[in-house]
């Protein structure tokens, strides 16, 4: 059974705190209220994240891995997930100064926000 909105967004803050992992609203007018249009872009994320995050573990050059962390950032934004893609830009930065990137948080957000779209696919 699906959950009343407002049951949603409080089991959201439960798990999430006061601010989900992705910004419904947001990815909702970037799709213009077409829900099969945004569960695609949903899966799009879950397959791109998954991809890049691999491949940030088998690259070593900084330059590559900014790139690689630069489009996970665009596709973060793109779905609304702002704590993600502040973090990484950071790690964008950090990279590319060559400095230690938090790679650990950036992978924790990626995980998280790809735990809350498999919920929001699920219901």
């Amino acid at each position: 059974m699906a959950l009343a909105a407002d049951e949603e967004a409080a089991f959201d803050r439960d798990r999430y705190g006061p601010t989900p992992p992705v910004r419904r609203a947001q990815l909702a007018e970037a799709t213009f209220g077409n829900r099969d249009l945004e569960q695609e872009v949903l899966r799009l994320f879950l397959t791109q994240s998954q991809t890049l995050v691999c491949r940030l573990g088998d690259v070593e050059a900084a330059p590559e891995r900014a790139d690689l962390v630069h489009t996970l950032k665009g596709s973060a934004r793109a779905i609304g997930a702002d704590r993600l893609a502040g973090v990484c830009e950071t790690v964008e930065a950090e990279l590319r100064a060559g400095e230690a990137p938090a790679m650990l948080t950036l992978v924790s957000l990626v995980e998280e926000a790809q735990d809350y779209i498999r919920r929001v696919l699920l219901a």
